[in-house]
């Protein structure tokens, strides 16, 4: 057993590939809360979350649905969803904190529900999510980032919490299949937003009482990213038409 850095606890086995296939069949989250069967690298990850874990990873999701919604258009949440590659047994893959689908994957899967639930399933299985969020990178994760830049994902972020009176750290990560992933100092898919940014908006939302209060914590970081962008534009614009 192993205790995570947000006092999660986390059992990890080992196993062959068909066996870990077998086991899909079993609905192991009547005993864990999150359960992680990978046929690829021969892990059985049975992990119950702390309740610091489960409160970051429910915030993240709010901050960016909000954030994602208003500076990229239309964002879709997938919380729970379990990713796979093609092929790969059901009830097998990894289950990230939080996943979504931005801007344009986010209306096509819309569309897709429109048109019933097994039409959202096949859009699910052929597309990645363009944003996966981990709270935690924990020893038992070895291998995951290149797992999600194989499966398609455009980036990661992740979420780490020391402790104390610490803010949280924030990565974000762009991923490409068979490359090394690139550290970024602001998202590519969530357009301007920066690892400082989600810490701000993480750390006000958690102390926020309101459901008005917690909205308005990432608002404020969001307007500043707009006016931002707005600000750089008017900058290059004598030097665009210069060029013209």
């Amino acid at each position: 057993m192993h205790t995570g850095p947000l006092g999660s606890t986390i059992h990890v086995l080992r196993a062959d590939a068909d066996t870990i296939a077998e086991l899909a069949a079993i609905d192991w989250n009547h005993a864990f809360r999150r359960v992680r069967l990978d046929p690829v690298s021969g892990l059985i990850v049975l992990m119950t979350p702390s309740r610091l874990h489960d409160e970051l990873a429910t915030v993240l999701d709010h901050v960016v649905d909000i954030a994602a919604s208003t500076l990229s258009g239309a964002v879709t949440g997938l919380r729970t969803a379990r990713l796979r590659e093609p092929g790969a047994p059901p009830g097998t893959g990894m289950e990230p904190d939080c996943a979504f689908y931005v801007g344009d994957n986010a209306r096509a899967y819309r569309q897709a529900l429109a048109r019933g639930e097994d039409a959202a399933d096949a859009f699910f299985e052929r597309t990645a999510p363009d944003l996966v969020v981990e709270v935690e990178i924990t020893n038992a994760d070895a291998g995951k980032i290149e797992r999600y830049a194989g499966m398609g994902v455009r980036e990661l972020w992740l979420l780490r919490h020391r402790g104390g009176r610490d803010l949280p750290e924030a990565e974000f990560l762009a991923l490409r299949p068979r490359s090394n992933p690139r550290q970024l100092t602001v998202s590519n898919v969530v357009s301007g937003l920066t690892p400082a940014d989600i810490r701000e908006a993480v750390t006000g939302m958690r102390l926020s009482v309101t459901h008005d209060e917690r909205t308005q914590a990432v608002t404020r970081i969001v307007r500043r990213r707009q006016r931002s962008s707005v600000r750089v534009r008017e900058e290059d614009a004598p030097y665009a038409a210069d060029r013209g």
